[in-house]
């Protein structure tokens, strides 16, 4: 086809002379035909001149150069001496008027014809330029609101393609955009190519080079279509240094969150975990130095306290450790059918000793419920609810764990009859670190990941959770999971 191109274009050009050649024949034969009409009316040779001069500057209009208007010009004035002087249907001339009449036409034709002629040249030019600045702008504007990487160089592929009929290559710096796409190009024909044959032009950012754009020819020679080219390059730079630039700048800013997400658990860590190893350490100590003094139940008691204080120390730990397979995207869920009182008595018989059974409630449907999760995981998000409700709905409160079906989801519903959730946190109760002013779940100890960790395995198995208090005049929290159920 592109062997073809040139056979094209050479035809197009023949066609076109054709057609300007005929377009001055034409009218120098209907000038002829109207001054041959005029003169035997009794017009005078001079007027006639006039009308040809008219010829002239129309065939300059209508061919668009000055070429055929000289063509015009001398074929004029061979038929104006062949049908208007003296003697008549010959080309002599035996009054020298007529000669020097023809000379001044020959000479106002041309000139005339020539300013005609630069007169267009210069219409057409501002035409384009004013075409060239509209296009310019359009390509800036499209670029204005653009975002992400490839939509940008997609964008400068799309005007190169089109407007300059230029396929290219686009090479990013792999490491200023790191994580997204960075070879791109128009036409599968590159990743054939060696790289020495190819153009380059570098992709300057305002301080540095972001990358590379080649093309398979070099530039066109038309001043026109290089600045073209040029502004969209310019254009694509300039958008894809903005781009680098809020890159960067989430890096920064994810780096100073992950660092302040380690001095939070960092401090968190060290305040509540110091805690119960003080009472761990006190309880021993006590036993230790008055094991013949202290009675049996005295014992027990700080045996018991010594229990609790390892308990929640255990499960902080597990929480911990489950916070950062989070983090680091290592949560791997593993899912199996289990039956749903399998996992409530999971979650109860590991809750801590000291918590009294008597205070919690559960109800769950008589048939077996199957519900596809992974126990183990599942199984903790049970338990940190149930020791919120114990923890921090009051001493005297009761807690219900209830089960059922609705829809095509199966709900856990764990609540307390307690002071409920405080307004202000309660929209953010899932966030980790939350800070609980008062009476408010993990405020008493725990670094606040309960409830985070929770949220985060229930998204993996599909599921939500959501908390909200009772409606008056009932008071407590609730806490209610959904999954989604299927028949086995």
């Amino acid at each position: 086809m592109e062997q073809l191109m040139p056979y094209f274009q050479n035809k197009k050009k023949y066609i076109y002379h054709i057609y300007c050649t005929l377009i001055a024949i034409l009218i120098c034969v209907s000038t002829t035909c109207l001054s041959k009409f005029l003169y035997h009316l009794g017009i005078d040779t001079e007027n006639l001149l006039m009308l040809f001069l008219i010829g002239v500057l129309l065939s300059t209009v209508l061919t668009r150069g000055y070429l055929y208007g000289f063509m015009t010009a001398i074929l004029s004035v061979f038929l104006f001496n062949y049908f208007f002087t003296k003697p008549l249907y010959t080309f002599a001339m035996s009054d020298p008027q007529d000669i020097l009449l023809i000379t001044f036409f020959l000479l106002a034709a041309l000139i005339c014809g020539l300013l005609s002629s630069n007169f267009q040249r210069q219409t057409e030019i501002a035409r384009k330029n004013e075409q060239t600045a509209q296009l310019m702008y359009e390509i800036t504007e499209s670029f204005l609101n653009l975002a992400g990487t490839e939509n940008i160089v997609n964008n400068a592929m799309n005007y190169l393609t089109g407007q300059a009929n230029m396929d290219c290559l686009i090479h990013l710096d792999e490491n200023k955009f790191e994580g997204s796409p960075t070879c791109f190009f128009s036409s599968p024909d590159y990743q054939s190519l060696p790289a020495e044959e190819l153009y380059c032009l570098p992709i300057k950012g305002l301080s540095t080079q972001i990358g590379s754009i080649y093309f398979i020819h070099p530039l066109p020679e038309e001043a026109g279509t290089r600045k073209l080219i040029y502004h969209i390059v310019y254009q694509m730079a300039l958008v894809l240094d903005r781009e680098y630039v809020y890159l960067e700048r989430e890096k920064m800013k994810l780096a100073m969150e992950s660092e302040h997400l380690k001095t939070t658990l960092l401090r968190s860590i060290s305040h509540d975990i110091r805690t119960p190893l003080t009472g761990i350490m006190g309880a021993a100590s006590v036993i230790t130095e008055n094991i013949d003094t202290l009675s049996s139940s005295d014992i027990a008691s700080l045996a018991s306290d010594i229990t609790e204080e390892s308990s929640w120390l255990i499960m902080t730990v597990q929480n911990i450790l489950d916070m950062t397979r989070i983090s680091d995207g290592k949560l791997t869920v593993s899912t199996e059918y289990e039956a749903v009182d399998d996992l409530i008595n999971q979650a109860i018989s590991r809750l801590p000793k000291v918590y009294p059974r008597n205070r919690l409630t559960v109800s769950m449907p008589e048939e077996i419920l199957l519900v596809s999760v992974d126990g183990k995981l599942f199984v903790q998000v049970l338990l940190n609810l149930l020791d919120n409700a114990y923890k921090h709905s009051g001493s005297d409160t009761q807690i219900s764990l209830s089960v059922y079906q609705k829809d095509t989801n199966i709900i856990f519903e764990v609540s307390d009859n307690g002071i409920g959730i405080e307004s202000s946190i309660l929209p953010s109760i899932f966030d980790g670190f939350v800070t609980r002013p008062t009476h408010i779940a993990d405020k008493g100890r725990g670094v606040g990941l309960g409830l985070f960790i929770c949220r985060e395995i229930l998204r993996a198995h599909g599921g939500t959770i959501i908390a909200s208090n009772k409606k008056a005049p009932e008071h407590g929290a609730i806490f209610t999971i959904s999954l989604p159920f299927q028949e086995v």
